[in-house]
């Protein structure tokens, strides 16, 4: 598997899906945070954004930093954002760190969209 960092972006529904692959770390951190301010205009309450981390191979604490800060500006903007963090690369770091208490994290895409 490549660890190069790529995010490609879908539409399921009403929700918009960010589907990250590779390793985030100090370098993509920031190409992460320009994905999801973007993606952030095109989201509601009923259109969510969902962060699938599925393909994340490696996810250091400037990754975690962006995900808390989108959290932050979904509050702040009565949006809702969903992280899938259905692999050990991503689940542990936010188990670890205590984010799942403050993220709205699931650990299936299935899980994440709207039914």
């Amino acid at each position: 598997m490549s660890d190069a960092f790529d995010v490609r972006r879908e539409t399921v529904g009403p929700a918009t899906v960010l589907h990250v692959t590779g390793e985030i770390d100090t370098d993509t951190a920031p190409l992460l945070r320009g994905y999801l301010a973007v993606a952030r205009k095109d989201t509601t309450d009923a259109a969510p954004l969902v962060v699938d981390l599925s393909g994340v191979t490696y996810m250091a604490s400037p990754g975690l930093s962006v995900l808390i800060e989108a959290h932050n500006e979904h509050r702040r903007g009565h949006t809702r954002l969903l992280v899938v963090a259905g692999s050990r690369a991503t689940r542990v770091p936010i188990m670890t760190t205590g984010l799942h208490a403050q993220l709205d994290v699931v650990i299936t895409l299935d899980q994440a969209l709207p039914s």
